[in-house]
């Protein structure tokens, strides 16, 4: 059976994304696009706790890129996880008395999260409609 190629490439670029959002956090190194909220204080131990759970995802995507098989089940939850992951940035934003709640760049980075999950969606409902392994 043929292979979803491009989801496994997309999904090996998220997990490459979030290990350097692991290693930004971990040494707190605040870097736009890499930690979000760059412009705003914050605690080691938040910072190490980020570390810690961008790393998670990290290998879950890396996973989603590894095992054929059950590629495709693992991207429905990676798809899940994401949508928890932007509707708890969004509401972080309208939310959280932010000093620089307006900084049109958390926006951006939100919305290159959703770019990258809804272009794994429409790879995954690809590799699903052509019975992909």
């Amino acid at each position: 059976m043929k292979r979803a190629r491009p989801l496994e490439n997309l999904l090996l670029a998220g997990s490459l994304y979030f290990l350097a959002v692991s290693f930004v956090h971990l040494f707190g190194i605040k870097v736009p696009v890499l930690f979000i909220y760059f412009d705003v204080p914050s605690n080691v131990y938040q910072d190490r706790i980020i570390s810690v759970l961008s790393f998670v995802f990290s290998v879950f995507l890396f996973a989603g890129a590894r095992l054929s098989r059950v590629t495709l089940n693992i991207v429905k939850y990676i798809l899940i996880a994401g949508l928890g992951a932007i509707l708890g940035l969004m509401y972080n934003n309208f939310f959280t008395s932010l000093e620089h709640r307006g900084n049109l760049i958390y926006w951006l980075e939100i919305g290159g999260l959703t770019i990258y999950l809804t272009g794994l969606w429409f790879l995954y409902k690809r590799a699903k409609l052509s019975k992909i392994e």
